[in-house]
């Protein structure tokens, strides 16, 4: 994960943040989850655009994941980018919950559940065009999800993340989930082809499951990429012959790469765009559309955070917040007016939970330093 953190903070200079990424946050059961959403250049709400989901790594953040270029083909492309963040696991490493020893115990698939629903409710989403991609931990619950929610995804984009033996055992799809995989063979974080890790496949056994779901060959049609940059690594495409449909599992073999996130220039490609144009192709032929009533999304936003007491909060409505610290012990109860409001209070430096009366809640972090 540390080389991918990496190239991100490199990958600034190339993809860089915007207004239209917004944070929220949906309950749960009684958990609170956050998850970032980038809308599109001059986004209307007329429109039935694909979603994509994009998710980190073991010990790794959504905010990170914003700067993989993803924001971008969502402009370009009209895609509607969703970066969810995972809960931690034993160990205190954030996690997602896809049957590995590293998993955490989280509700994902009722929060990822909730998520497309939110997307199709709010966004006028295309239920259809629905995917799912990540690095990683985040590439490893791709696969599990499309086990998990076969009915929901469209096609997986996996980089640098196998899938569970967990899965491999007992994953019975009855949708075809087209897949393209993306791995480098030097990766000492999820290994290509030996010493896989315990309840983690390797590249080989992934990708002959999925051959085996789409009646595919052994044998595929390669492409070398074209070798434009100077950082010792090629990239071989294959794509698996007699797959029904055609060209429904590629394998992407990065020559050399470690556990990286390739991207232009540095590299020869970069994920993010051949992912996209892998899940341009496919639509899913018998999604389960949402079965939610039409709700408001009553997120708010507060700046600036951090701050020495004293905030801005900009309500959609006229709601009801209350002020509690980690330890759930309620603190203070406020009733503002939509729109923007100043409040403050005198507490001590530390981290605290502001809720409205719908479940959805931000940190307020107080430093007086």
């Amino acid at each position: 994960m540390k080389q991918f953190i990496t190239a991100l903070l490199a990958a600034i200079l190339t993809f860089s943040l915007s207004a239209q990424l917004t944070q929220h946050s949906i309950m749960v059961g009684t958990v609170s989850r956050n998850y970032y959403k980038y809308l599109p250049a001059n986004y209307q709400t007329s429109e039935n655009l694909p979603v994509v989901f994009i998710l980190h790594g073991l010990g790794g953040n959504a905010q990170q994941m914003t700067l993989a270029g993803f924001n971008l083909i969502a402009d370009t492309a009209r895609v509607i980018a969703i970066y969810p963040d995972a809960l931690p696991n034993i160990f205190g490493q954030t996690a997602w919950n896809n049957g590995t020893l590293a998993s955490s115990a989280a509700d994902d698939i009722t929060f990822f559940n909730l998520m497309i629903n939110e997307m199709l409710n709010n966004q006028n989403a295309n239920a259809s065009r629905i995917y799912v991609t990540g690095f990683s931990m985040g590439g490893i619950m791709s696969h599990h999800l499309a086990c998990a929610l076969n009915d929901r995804f469209a096609a997986i984009g996996p980089m640098a993340g196998t899938m569970p033996t967990d899965d491999i055992a007992n994953c019975v799809p009855s949708y075809a989930t087209p897949v393209i995989h993306l791995h480098g063979t030097a990766d000492g974080t999820v290994p290509y082809n030996s010493n896989s890790l315990p309840s983690l496949s390797l590249v080989p056994e992934t990708m002959n499951f999925w051959r085996n779901v789409h009646g595919c060959a052994a044998t595929a049609d390669s492409t070398q990429m074209p070798n434009t940059a100077s950082d010792g690594i090629t990239v071989d495409r294959f794509v698996y012959n007699t797959c029904s449909p055609s060209g429904s599992v590629e394998l992407w073999r990065l020559n050399g790469a470690d556990h990286i996130y390739l991207y232009e220039p540095v590299n020869d490609i970069t994920e993010a765009k051949e992912i996209w144009r892998f899940f341009y192709k496919w639509q899913h032929p018998n999604p389960t559309l949402s079965t939610q009533p039409l709700v408001k999304d009553y997120s708010f936003s507060i700046s600036p955070n951090p701050s020495s007491g004293k905030w801005k909060i900009t309500a959609d409505s006229d709601e009801t917040f209350m002020l509690f610290n980690l330890n759930g012990t309620l603190l203070e109860t406020l009733i503002l007016k939509e729109g923007v409001n100043d409040f403050s209070f005198d507490l001590p430096s530390g981290v605290y939970l502001l809720k409205n009366e719908f479940g959805y809640s931000e940190r307020l972090v107080i430093s007086k330093f």
